[in-house]
């Protein structure tokens, strides 16, 4: 999974990217951003993500190197 601080992520990846994320029962789900990264008031950085409330922690994205067609 990524480690990137939200200056980092930001800089590699525009909003509106497909990622996967790791879901809390630990399956994983294909969406894609609706935000930049930020971070918290105690420094974990999190993105918003479409279909899903609340920001997820950077640790939990991996964006999928093919973007193009993917939830087209």
């Amino acid at each position: 999974m990524n480690k990137a601080t939200a200056y980092e992520w930001n800089e590699a990846h525009r909003p509106g990217i497909v990622v996967i994320v790791k879901m809390d029962n630990g399956s994983l789900r294909y969406t894609r951003t609706r935000s930049e990264a930020w971070n918290l008031g105690h420094g974990q950085p999190v993105v918003l993500l479409e279909g899903m409330s609340g920001g997820y922690d950077l640790a939990r994205v991996t964006p999928m190197e093919i973007q193009d067609t993917l939830l087209a």
